[in-house]
């Protein structure tokens, strides 16, 4: 325990040498030592008696304490029963006084005039008298110091007989030093008006510590050479009162201890010994001034005194007085706690009971102040309830409030309070679509909870248009197919007679066209005329509109442009995160990821500043995209798991498949294979595969694929995506190059007609213009062309890389023309263009290509198989994938059966068909083999039999069946 010791307390022990001094000189001297609590008036007396001791002067010390105030003469009592042996020759005196006063108590006499004070009278004038003429004979041989500490706690009784004793013995050798607290001078007054009138009184005021007196305190404890700015510190937080200062360092003792270490910049530690000196400081003070730091630590705020005295209805003088003690004790300043130690010290002091009392009267009386709604609802929250009538709508101005403030979950707080006590059916649904909103930013998962409830509002026609497409988003982010349909078609109904809906469902349809255009097919006819442009006006609607024309046709320098109007206009919030999203994501498919990314950075930087998950996951799966198209697989990996950590997979909904494929593509860049595997082995949500997320994660499950040498599966996928971009008019190779990674995977299987194929489809789709797209097919229709052929394309395919900035495709074309001139005898220019390649590779941490480059292994295109039709025939000229798709045709399947027992699309399942039939020379699904030996689905080995099993039924007669029946 650190010792409080009298730091700036000098001048204050010399008065009091001074006063002893005089004293000895045969006058009687009186000191009244005041102080706020903590402020050392105690040490001050301990100090002072020491020192007097040692000059002979014999010390007679009494505590006064509320619990003593009621015995009569208690405090005297202490004064003749001294602690220490009383010096030679005068023990006799001190053993007769104790005598004397054992029974002063039973005889009192009334006090002389002018010596009344309220409550018993004085003791009897022979005890007076003895007291007196014992005390005169032990200071005609020794100084006597007479003190009391905490003396307005002390009788009445005792109190008539110092001021009789100071007045009878005013030519003696005594000292009298009397300590009390500042808060409690209203007590005892005319003691203290007697007090004024002695010749010899002195008053000895103890203010709290300056800076550089916690500064020299600290000096003291911590040595010198490690004050620096603890001084400062440390004095903001107790206000220059000793006993704080003490605890803070009995704290920072405790922690050091603990940590091994010390707070930084020398930040004092506030823990339980500072709160527990609050609470003894308060707790030794008066009611009142407990009452007004309970009150002050309720309502948490810089608070007048006006607030505080209505809710603890006291005078308002009172008040402003128990505010003044308290900012001179070191707890408050301005009107609110110095620390929010200090403040929770006070409120674990009160129970539950009281503090939800208070609270709930905080909350009432700020509410009827007309103060700020979010002050208002903080208190309800605390009180636990609020059944006023006015309560759920300030509950609900307060979240909104707070969202704009960015804090989404003391919005939700106030909005679940709001739920759980609004009253109407229109209450209940303005509170439910706050919280939806509120939810929604922290995790969305967790608005799903309200999905039905406003769905049903929505049928009764009790939402507005805004807040039907804010429901419509909801649900399909959830995977809720259906429900969202049935919505749109009830919008579809209603625009007819609302512009506000007409105007919402002209953004939602140009939204589903970039994001769910699985989900257009199923709509029926709608005032958007289906996938008729429309013209846009708002800023959501503009957003939703450029990104799916640049999915439907390309961008151009116009779509850069309008994305960056978009953006530059663009503020950051709820209303504009689906804008802002679109306009990036229109700079990415526009082959312009380094500007996206421009744009995307200080968004981002923004979203993670302000704590608002949501936006940050969002923001963070299109940096990852954009990392991708720039080759950069660190970052793309750093932005994917960020987005997956801000967001949990099932916080994701549909949208998952954004920063997974990200991450799938990265990982399977980087080599970490098993990682990419753990990601696709997941299940994926229902409705995914039907939107432009979807595309995304089966190209990257496809690569995955591709990379672990599974091609037939890789193949499928990345015809899967081929079949939904041509369904949905998006058949763009900006957004995911099907064609080329497709017929990469058909090259390695021996597929090199189809590939080339493929290859010059997707030529022809990216035009002629440089592009990142254009430079990927144009390395794919090099593997599949001949070596004579594949220098030229290759170095049009680094060019346009080049030019795009995508240093991981770019490596790739590199490493691929290395070895092109290696096959051609140009060891030189490989070995140039290799290094280039390496040195890219090892930029892009793509592990596989860097160890292909350093180790010299063999060009990969040189290990493509020929042509699959120049050795294989029949049934062994079928891939597996083909082989799967006629192995169920033949057991009777229909296309749609075949593509639901192996998750694909019924196009896929109709190529695949078309394959089989050349490859077999067959030309129709009777003619396919019925004994292809292949491992199929349980489900679909179920089905066959029961297709067996109806079609032996069908050709039995009667007493065939009956005669089973009797053998069963």
């Amino acid at each position: 325990m650190v010792t409080i010791t009298l730091v700036e307390r000098e001048n204050e022990l010399a008065a009091l040498g001074g006063l002893l001094r005089a004293s000895m000189a045969g006058r009687c001297r009186v000191a009244l030592v005041s102080g706020v609590v903590g402020s050392g008036k105690t040490e001050l007396l301990h100090t002072f008696a020491e020192s007097a001791m040692e000059q002979g002067a014999v010390l007679l010390t009494a505590l006064a304490s509320a619990a003593t105030q009621s015995v009569s003469m208690g405090v005297l009592g202490q004064l003749f029963q001294p602690a220490q042996k009383p010096p030679a020759g005068i023990e006799s005196v001190f053993s007769l006084l104790a005598t004397v006063l054992a029974g002063a108590a039973s005889d009192a006499l009334p006090a002389p005039a002018g010596f009344r004070l309220e409550g018993d009278g004085l003791a009897s004038a022979s005890v007076l008298d003895s007291l007196c003429a014992g005390l005169a004979r032990v200071a005609a041989t020794h100084p006597v110091v007479i003190g009391v500490d905490d003396v307005q706690y002390a009788d009445v009784a005792s109190l008539d007989c110092l001021l009789y004793l100071m007045r009878r013995l005013r030519y003696a050798r005594v000292l009298f030093v009397l300590n009390e607290s500042e808060h409690e001078q209203h007590r005892n007054p005319l003691f203290r008006v007697e007090l004024l009138r002695q010749p010899g009184f002195r008053r000895i005021r103890l203010g709290p510590l300056s800076v550089a007196g916690v500064e020299r305190m600290l000096a003291l404890e911590l040595g010198a050479d490690r004050v620096g700015a603890r001084g400062a510190r440390y004095h903001a937080v107790s206000g220059g009162n000793p006993l704080l200062v003490r605890a803070l360092l009995d704290d920072g003792q405790m922690a050091g201890a603990v940590s091994g270490g010390e707070p930084p910049d020398g930040a004092p530690e506030v823990g339980d010994a500072f709160g527990q000196a609050v609470l003894a400081c308060l707790h030794r003070g008066n009611p009142a001034m407990l009452a007004v730091a309970r009150a002050l630590a309720v309502l948490d705020t810089p608070s007048s005194p006006e607030m505080v005295e209505r809710l603890l209805d006291l005078d308002p003088q009172m008040t402003a007085q128990v505010i003044d003690d308290l900012e001179i004790a070191g707890f408050i300043a301005g009107g609110g706690f110095r620390h929010p130690g200090a403040r929770a010290a006070v409120l674990g002091d009160l129970s539950a009971e009281r503090r939800a009392t208070l609270h709930l009267a905080a909350a009432r009386l700020l509410h009827a102040m007309q103060g700020p709604a979010t002050g208002v609802a903080r208190h309800l929250i605390a009180a636990g309830q609020a059944a006023d009538p006015w309560a759920p709508e300030v509950l609900r101005v307060a979240a909104g409030q707070a969202l704009r403030d960015d804090q989404a979950e003391l919005a939700i707080e106030f909005l679940e309070l709001a739920e759980q006590t609004a009253g109407g059916v229109e209450e209940r649904l303005a509170t439910a679509m706050l919280l939806v909103q509120a939810e929604w930013r922290v995790d969305p998962a967790r608005s799903a909870r309200h999905l039905t409830s406003l769905g049903a509002a929505l049928r009764d026609g009790r939402l507005s248009g805004r807040q039907a497409a804010v429901l419509v988003r909801s649900m399909l982010w959830h995977g809720r197919l259906d429900d969202a349909v049935e919505a749109l078609a009830l919008l579809g109904r209603e625009a007819e007679q609302s512009q506000e809906i007409a105007s919402e469902l002209r953004t939602l349809t140009q939204w589903l066209r970039a994001s769910y255009p699985e989900l257009l097919d199923r709509l029926a006819a709608s005032p958007t005329g289906g996938r008729e442009r429309t013209s846009l006006s708002s800023f959501q609607s503009r957003a939703a509109g450029l990104l799916s024309a640049v999915l439907t046709g390309g961008g151009d320098e116009s779509t850069v442009s309008g994305a960056e109007q978009i953006l530059q206009a663009a503020v950051l919030d709820d209303t504009t995160l689906e804008s802002i999203e679109a306009a990036l994501l229109a700079l990415v498919y526009a082959d312009q990821p380094a500007r996206a990314v421009a744009w995307c950075e200080p968004l981002l930087e923004e979203a993670s500043a302000r704590q608002v998950p949501t936006w940050a996951a969002t923001l963070s799966a299109v940096r990852a995209e954009a990392a991708i198209r720039q080759g950069d697989a660190p970052a793309a990996e750093r932005c994917g798991r960020a987005a997956l950590r801000q967001l949990p997979a099932r916080s994701w909904g549909v949208a998952v498949g954004a920063p997974v494929a990200s991450l799938v593509l990265a990982k399977s860049a980087m080599g970490k294979h098993d990682e990419a595997a753990a990601l696709v082995s997941q299940p994926t949500p229902n409705g995914m595969l039907g939107t432009r997320y979807g595309l995304h994660y089966l190209y990257a499950r496809g690569h995955h694929y591709f990379v672990t040498e599974r091609f037939d599966a890789a193949v499928s996928d990345f015809l899967t995506c081929g079949d939904l971009m041509g369904r949905w008019g998006v058949d763009l190779p900006a957004l995911v190059p099907w064609r080329s990674a497709a017929a990469a995977a058909l090259l390695r299987l021996g597929e090199r007609e189809q590939a080339e194929r493929l290859a010059e489809e997707q030529l022809v789709k990216v035009g002629g213009e440089r592009s990142r797209s254009r430079g990927i097919t144009l390395r794919t229709l090099a593997q599949a062309s001949g070596l004579s052929r594949r220098p030229a394309l290759l170095r049009e395919a680094v060019a346009n890389l080049q030019y795009a900035g995508d240093q991981l495709e770019l490596a790739h074309a590199l490493a691929d023309l290395g070895f092109a001139h290696r096959s051609l005898g140009e060891s030189d220019r490989s070995r140039s263009l290799a290094d280039q390649a390496l040195r890219l590779a090892g930029e892009c941490e793509a592990e596989p290509l860097r160890e292909t480059l350093s180790k010299g292994l063999a060009d990969p295109v040189a290990r493509i198989p020929e042509q699959r039709g120049s050795r294989r025939t029949g049934v062994a000229s079928l891939s597996d994938a083909e082989l799967r798709v006629a192995a169920l045709a033949s057991l009777g399947f229909t296309n749609r059966e075949i593509a639901n027992q192996l998750y694909i699309t019924v196009s896929t399942v109709e190529q695949h068909l078309t394959r089989v039939y050349r490859k077999l020379k067959v030309g129709r699904r009777a003619d396919l083999p019925t004994d292809l030996q292949v491992p199929l689905p349980e489900a679909a080995l179920a089905e066959s039999a029961r297709k067996l099993v109806v079609s032996y039924r069908s050709k039995s007669d009667k007493v065939e069946l009956n005669s089973c029946r009797e053998a069963g």
